[in-house]
């Protein structure tokens, strides 16, 4: 199991080079320790749990690697935890580097959301895991049964797909699966939880037990030895790098599933980042997986994967009227923010529409150098693999 956990300045102020939806400031309480504690009746022989702990500034590295491991100990928890921050990153770094492979330095990282869940696949990998459940730290595992669905779902799935994915559903403090729809009117135009309430609809409130899935959610993920060891989160995406994984695996034939009964609480604080910046992080990551899926190349290992198959969520954000849906709701944004006397928020909200151009226009081959990522990848998960390899790594990151 591994929880991402993600910390920032005391009273969440100061600068952030890195943008993460919630990060928990240093001087509050978080939500960790609940996360951990949830686990405490289910975690049985042969469950390894891991915390991967990211700052939003490199100046915070230390403070953070401090307080974590604090809420970790204290007081002791019913099982050991691996945990890994960024002084075990520089370790791994160093070793990797010194074993003569700084080609793939690059992924390894914790400045971003897709290079943690990649850390995270790293160190599966490094522990000899067969299957990482991915969590994340504002939830709780309120079903008892959670493991042994997981279990169920992979005989059955393993007994006809080689390599396969499986997702779970978030639940929220009243066993709710949908979200609430905001009623902005520049969300008409940019309806996405709409859409996704209309995907959740689909897939969680009806039909059977387990189905394929255009969508899965970073923290209630189950993914196979041989599904982690072969595909990599996307580095150069910035958010919603649990969508746009399940479309990583597709592209390489791999089904994803997800079982509707398999659920987490979910159990978010407020998102402290305004509407702008967050529909900014939406913008650039719906371009540049359209980018990826209109640069796809004809490949007997690939699948031609098409909008019309992720619909409705994301697939709908990835069609040709992105950039109007993109106008249309950012001009009533900065007309809302005008009207409420912060000219600073609309400014910024039409920036966005720049930095869509950019992600469009910019000449980058995103599909090619995922591809090159992904090569990358495979050969270090399988030197990793290596038992020799993996043990010189672990006593290399915690001695």
């Amino acid at each position: 199991m591994a929880i991402p956990t993600y910390w920032t300045h005391p009273g969440a102020g100061g600068p952030e080079e890195v943008i993460f939806d919630h990060p928990t400031p240093l001087d509050a309480p978080g939500t960790l320790r609940r996360t951990l504690e949830s686990l405490s009746p289910l975690v049985r022989e042969g469950m390894q749990v891991g915390v991967v702990a990211a700052a939003t500034a490199p100046s915070l590295a230390a403070q953070v690697e401090e307080r974590v491991q604090e809420v970790i100990n204290s007081p002791p928890l019913p099982y050991p935890v691996v945990f890994f921050s960024p002084s075990h990153l520089k370790a791994l770094q160093d070793f990797v580097h010194q074993q003569g492979k700084g080609e793939w330095l690059f992924l390894l990282s914790l400045s971003g959301y897709a290079q943690i869940r990649n850390l995270t696949l790293l160190l599966a990998n490094i522990w000899d895991a067969q299957v990482l459940v991915s969590l994340d730290d504002d939830e709780v595992i309120a079903d008892p049964d959670f493991f042994a669905k997981i279990e169920e779902d992979f005989a059955s799935l393993g007994g006809k797909y080689p390599v396969f994915g499986l997702a779970g559903v978030y639940r929220d403090a009243k066993g709710g699966v949908l979200l609430p729809e905001p009623d902005a009117p520049w969300t008409t135009y940019w309806p996405k939880f709409r859409w996704l309430n209309a995907a959740l609809t689909e897939l969680a409130l009806a039909g059977p037990r387990l189905k394929p899935t255009p969508l899965g959610f970073g923290g209630n993920l189950a993914l196979s030895a041989a599904l982690f060891r072969q595909i990599p989160f996307d580095p150069a995406i910035t958010r919603g790098e649990d969508v746009d994984y399940v479309l990583n695996a597709r592209l390489f034939k791999i089904p994803f599933f997800l079982d509707n009964t398999l659920s987490i609480v979910h159990l978010p604080p407020d998102k402290p980042h305004p509407t702008w910046l967050r529909l900014r992080q939406d913008l650039v990551r719906f371009s540049y997986m359209r980018q990826k899926l209109r640069q796809q190349e004809l490949r007997p290992d690939l699948a031609l994967i098409t909008p019309a198959e992720l619909k409705p969520y994301p697939g709908n954000f990835l069609e040709d009227d992105l950039e109007m849906r993109a106008y249309q709701s950012h001009t009533l944004l900065a007309r809302e923010y005008l009207a409420a006397g912060d000219p600073e928020a609309a400014r910024q909200t039409l920036a966005n529409l720049v930095l869509m151009h950019q992600v469009i226009h910019s000449g980058q081959s995103v599909f090619q150098e995922y591809l090159h990522t992904v090569a990358r990848w495979r050969a270090l998960q399988q030197w990793l693999a290596q038992p020799e390899v993996a043990a010189r790594a672990r006593r290399a990151i915690w001695g």
